[in-house]
This record gives structure tokens, sequence and C-alpha cells, in this order.
């Protein structure tokens, strides 16, 4: 194979990776520092609400990770606690802090 047919596979292979990372492979990973449940179902980070379903994770400024699957209305979304136990997300919302 020439040199200039592999190099020209090699890109195809990269477009196709890259679109279908875009789409199929979206999963992110974002920390949530001091989440504290606020009540059932409603968790709250430095700068964002969260409400869970389902969620019985008692909290009171745990550092978690949010599993963002997108895109989308959070299906498949989750936090992971410390303890590896996790909570489904149903929606999320960002709130302005005050200092």
């Amino acid at each position: 194979m020439t040199r200039k047919r592999l190099g020209s596979r090699v890109l195809a292979v990269g477009v196709l990776f890259a679109l279908l990372g875009g789409t199929l492979l979206a999963t992110d990973y974002y920390k949530l520092p001091g989440t504290k449940r606020i009540e059932a179902n409603l968790y709250r980070s430095e700068k964002t609400l969260i409400e869970t379903r389902n969620c019985y994770h008692y909290t009171y400024g745990e550092d978690a990770v949010l599993k963002y699957e997108g895109p989308g209305e959070y299906s498949g979304s989750k936090i992971i606690w410390k303890d590896d136990t996790t909570c489904e997300v149903k929606k999320m919302v960002s709130v302005a802090t005050s200092q």
C-alpha cells in the first residue's frame, strides 16, 4: 500500500471516529464539589441544583462526580458518590452564588 493511500485511510478513520465520538460516545465527567442533600431527590453543589430520581443518598457536603451521557434531558446521566453508589439525574439547574 502506498503512503498516500495509507494516509487517506487514516484520515477517513479519524473523521469517522470524530463523527461517532460527537454523537454516540458523548460521556463527560464533571466535579460536583460540596454536594449537600436539601430534601428528598434534591441536592445542591456549589453552583448547581440537581433533581434526582429515587435517590436515598444522605450527604452534608460530599464531593461527587456527574457522569453526563448527553445530549438530551440527562437520560442516563448520574451522580457518582465517593462510596461508588449512584443516583439517576432527572434535571439540573445552575444557580447564582452571592458573595
